[in-house]
């Protein structure tokens, strides 16, 4: 199956990289993220503050800010 990542929207799964890619492609919306190879935890820092992401979560672009579930 494809993934189109320069979709506005993106529902976490459970391959990181597909996360990852998805979120290069929308650099204008977060500041950054950090992984902890250790616990396994994604987290995106981004103007509303910091998020935890996970599988199952949703994504959204659209709005120039990164918004999640």
């Amino acid at each position: 199956m494809s993934e189109n990542f320069s979709e506005t929207y993106w529902r976490v799964n459970d391959h990181l990289a597909d996360t990852l890619i998805w979120l290069c492609h929308h650099q204008d919306c977060f500041d950054s993220f950090h992984y902890d190879t250790l616990s396994r935890e994604l987290t995106v820092h981004h103007a509303n503050g910091s998020d935890l992401i996970r599988p199952g979560q949703y994504l959204n672009a659209a709005y120039g800010v990164l918004v999640t579930s």
